[in-house]
């Protein structure tokens, strides 16, 4: 069973029709205003919503988020989607729409959406996404270079690293070569979380080794 979770808000009827479809996904159905489900709105993967009694302003808050939403609406201008900053994974559906076409779409969006996922890793506060080389702490969002990312990767895989393993995984050196390219990118990388998150130790180093956040 795939761990993706639908939930539709807005129409009891289309959610029966999904379910009807036979897609291997959780599907999930709520009563309650959009609006009014905040904490499940924010923790769930995709939003299916019939947004017609929806304030522009409340849906504003939702689209910061990077889960996908499918909008169904009936009329385009109505909503005045044209004014709002969408996301890659948020979708605008004119109704009526074929079924075996939603099914399709859904299926892209889905596809997407774990690639995404897969690429988000948390590390204690820290959110580290591979795929756009950024690093997130509540509302402060850093960018990283390739090399950044990768050196953070091999920290977080196996902790406890020496610079000559690094410099083999990471930059693809000899062991034996010595190269200032590690102490470069790991000053320029603390200075990174010094300055934006006051973290003087997210990379700590005892006994010739390297750490994510290991007291010493």
């Amino acid at each position: 069973m795939n761990n993706i979770c639908l939930n539709i808000f807005g129409s009891k009827i289309f959610y029966n029709l999904i379910k009807e479809l036979s897609i291997d996904y959780n599907i999930n159905f709520f009563e309650k205003k959009f609006t009014e489900q905040k904490d499940i709105v924010l923790r769930s993967d995709i939003k299916i919503i019939f947004p017609e009694n929806l304030k522009l302003n409340e849906v504003k808050d939702f689209l910061i988020k990077n889960s996908p939403i499918i909008f169904l609406v009936n009329n385009k201008k109505y909503f005045e989607m044209n004014k709002l900053k969408l996301l890659e994974f948020h979708v605008i559906l004119l109704l009526p729409i074929d079924f075996l076409s939603f099914k399709e779409i859904l299926k892209i969006l889905i596809t997407k959406y774990s690639f995404f996922k897969q690429s988000k890793i948390i590390i204690n506060n820290y959110e580290i996404d591979s795929n756009q080389r950024v690093v997130t702490k509540g509302n402060i969002k850093v960018k990283l270079t390739e090399k950044e990312i990768k050196l953070i990767l091999a920290l977080h895989n196996e902790n406890g690293l020496k610079k000559s393993y690094l410099l083999e995984k990471v930059w693809n050196y000899n062991s034996n070569l010595e190269s200032h390219a590690f102490e470069t990118h790991l000053h320029r990388l603390r200075k990174k979380f010094q300055n934006n998150f006051k973290d003087k130790n997210f990379i700590s180093e005892k006994n010739s080794k390297y750490y994510l956040f290991k007291s010493v």
